[in-house]
């Protein structure tokens, strides 16, 4: 029996490339914005920290003022990454997009391939099937002329 061949392998080449780049760059996407996620929780814990040390006990005025610098340039910070997580999370949405359009594309034609190859070897089991048949028959009827 011969193999299946199929005649859109190159185009399904392409397309698995095209979804394993797209779902590569999801992931760096996505690692992107999880690290930004990470930083604004940083932000948070030295946000809570620099505010129970800018009213501790003992406290001069210019601690009270670093401090309050340093809130301030956290501030500064936090809003800078709220800013930056957005356009991550955008930039993620649009490759997760991407991703799922590549990924439906691929689909379509490994479905062709499955069917086409399914249809293909069970065409070829039948016709082997006859052929072994006849063979059988041919020897059944050369038996019993005495062949």
């Amino acid at each position: 029996m011969r193999r299946f061949h199929f005649k859109l392998d190159k185009v399904l080449k392409v397309r698995e490339f095209t979804k394993r780049a797209a779902e590569a760059e999801l992931a760096r996407k996505a690692g992107v914005v999880a690290l930004l996620e990470h930083e604004l929780e940083e932000n948070a814990v030295l946000t809570l920290s620099a505010g129970r040390q800018r009213f501790r006990p003992g406290g001069a005025a210019r601690d009270f003022l670093a401090a309050e610098r340093y809130g301030v340039r956290l501030t500064q910070a936090r809003e800078r990454l709220m800013k930056a997580l957005a356009r991550a999370e955008f930039e993620r949405d649009k490759a997760r997009q991407t991703y799922v359009e590549a990924s439906r594309a691929s689909e379509l034609i490994q479905k062709l391939r499955e069917r086409g190859e399914s249809a293909y070897y069970t065409i070829a089991k039948r016709e082997e099937t006859k052929v072994l048949d006849e063979v059988a028959a041919i020897a059944k009827t050369r038996a019993l002329m005495g062949g």
